[in-house]
């Protein structure tokens, strides 16, 4: 989960580090942008830019879990 607005590096620019840094472990992790920008069409702008997923701010508990289950591999997720 990566904040788009942040003070010092926005998470634009820290998404394209993690993707061209070289050697970068996080290359492939999926990262979902987290966002008060929720107008029409934000949410494709915000894939073209490189990322994983969207999801809008302020969060929606409901919404936040399963876009964590769609994302955490099955053999990482507790049962019961």
């Amino acid at each position: 989960l990566l904040d788009h607005m942040m003070p010092g590096m926005d998470g634009v620019e820290v998404l394209q580090q993690i993707k061209t840094l070289e050697d970068s472990k996080n290359k492939d992790v999926p990262v979902i942008v987290l966002t008060a920008n929720a107008i029409v069409g934000a949410r494709e702008e915000y894939l073209k830019m490189g990322f994983t997923d969207y999801l809008a701010k302020p969060i929606i508990g409901k919404q936040l879990e399963m876009m964590l289950d769609k994302y955490i591999p099955e053999e990482l997720k507790t049962k019961g």
